[in-house]
């Protein structure tokens, strides 16, 4: 829950200028090759990393909202899948843009993989499995005082931005989506890490009075 925003912030802060056309988009890769292999590789990474972090938000609100957690963290580990191979592409990009490959011919296939209705539609419902699962998982959180109310809604709302930002290709709204994943995960990893042994329904509960 913490490494996963960590390393996406890390990709987003080492990577070149994001770019609309894939001419400029190649053009910034070929002049910035290594950044965009760090990049690359720490966004695939902490999508790997995502995966568990999904898990572990689902066994935080199993007990106490089973339905809203299985539905939420079923759709949050399509999304999470199928962002894992959008990021792995970028590594492909990375190669593209290699000095010595033909920039018009990788302009012309990077045009056709992005604008085929077979590939985008499958990160259409990546991305749309993703918010609605986090934002299902979010309520869960909220409505079983599992989490803190601004962590719970952190979270979906920083994938929003996130999506917006690559979407808008503007680095500084992914560079805040990713700000915004950090402080909500983390403190909600955080609570794991304090008591891992602890019940589901037990984390976070209002102590009981006396009267």
């Amino acid at each position: 829950m913490i490494l996963a925003p960590l390393l996406a912030l890390a990709s987003a802060l080492v990577a070149p200028a994001l770019k609309g056309s894939t001419a400029a988009k190649l053009a910034e890769i070929a002049d910035h090759h290594d950044r965009w292999y760090a990049y690359a590789l720490l966004i695939t990474v902490s999508g790997w990393l995502l995966v568990p972090a999904v898990l572990g938000l689902f066994w935080m609100v199993c007990a106490r909202a089973p339905r809203l957690g299985l539905i939420g963290g079923a759709l949050t580990l399509l999304g999470a899948v199928i962002a894992i191979g959008d990021a792995t592409v970028e590594l492909m990009y990375w190669q593209m843009g290699a000095p010595g490959a033909d920039r018009t011919q990788m302009a012309a296939l990077a045009d056709r993989y992005e604008n085929a209705a077979g590939s985008s539609l499958i990160f259409t419902i990546g991305g749309l499995a993703l918010i609605f699962g986090l934002v299902l998982l979010a309520i869960a959180l909220w409505r079983t005082r599992t989490a803190p109310a601004w962590a719970a809604a952190g979270i979906p709302l920083g994938a929003v931005v996130n999506v917006a930002g690559f979407s808008a290709n503007n680095t500084g709204l992914v560079i805040a989506s990713n700000v915004v994943l950090l402080a909500a995960l983390s403190r909600i990893g955080r609570l794991v890490f304090v008591d891992p042994a602890a019940q589901p329904q037990h984390t976070l509960q209002p102590h009981a009075t006396t009267t």
